[in-house]
Order: C-alpha cells, then structure tokens, then sequence
C-alpha cells in the first residue's frame, strides 16, 4: 500500500469514526448491541484515531489544524469519561449532556475534515465549535 492509499485509509477511518461518535444515540446503542460492546467502545476507538493522527502530524501527513480539530473532540470525550458509571449505560448515550455535546463536537469535525479532505487541500473551517 502506498503512501498515498495509506493516507486515504487513515482520513476513511477517521471519518467512519467521526460519524459513529456524532451518530444519533439510538443508532449508537443499536451499534452496541449488534457488536456485543459497552459504550466505552466507541470512546476506545477515537482514542485509537488520535493515537494515530498524532504519528501523522509527526510524518506532516497530517497538518496540525486537522488534527487540532481531532484533539478539540477529545475534550469532549474526556468528559464522557470523567462522569460516574451511570454515563456508561446504554440510556445514557440519549440523556446525559457529555454524550449530546461529544455528537455535536464530533459532527462538526468531521464535517470539517470531510470537506477539507475532498477538496484535497489542507483548508479547514476552524469557526465550528467553541474550542477556537
């Protein structure tokens, strides 16, 4: 695999990420359940993403904004994780405000980076969010 399909899988992978994390609660607690995994899951596999676009910002294949915008979305998680165990349960995901502020915090960055990313450029909308 190239360089360049390397990358395309990385920026597919973030994306399909993205979505799960912005996905509607319903349709993330029909995810957990076809999948057989806790809520933690889907925390677990952004963290997964930043690990990696961390490398890339190392290799400049992965520009600092674009990955600022991951790491703005990591804030959000880390809320998701500071609250008690009762924000694990699957009623959680529709009622607890962390996971309502991490789905609009993860729409908005993959919005940005979906549309950065088809332009082909390194251009990102930085006013999404209150982070910026």
């Amino acid at each position: 695999m190239t360089g360049e399909q390397q990358l395309a899988a990385f920026r597919q992978w973030a994306l399909t990420v993205l979505d799960l994390l912005g996905a509607e609660a319903d349709r993330q607690a029909a995810y957990l359940q076809a999948s057989k995994v806790g809520a933690d899951e889907i925390l677990l596999q952004f963290d997964d993403v930043l690990h990696v676009a961390r490398a890339r910002v190392g290799d400049r294949s992965l520009s600092r904004e674009e990955y600022h915008l991951l790491q703005s979305v990591s804030e959000y998680a880390d809320s998701v994780n500071a609250g008690s165990e009762l924000i694990w349960a699957e009623a959680a995901l529709g009622e607890a405000v962390e996971w309502r502020e991490l789905r609009a915090a993860a729409k908005a960055a993959k919005a940005s980076l979906e549309s950065s990313w088809s332009q082909g450029d390194d251009s990102l909308d930085l006013s999404i969010g209150d982070s910026y």
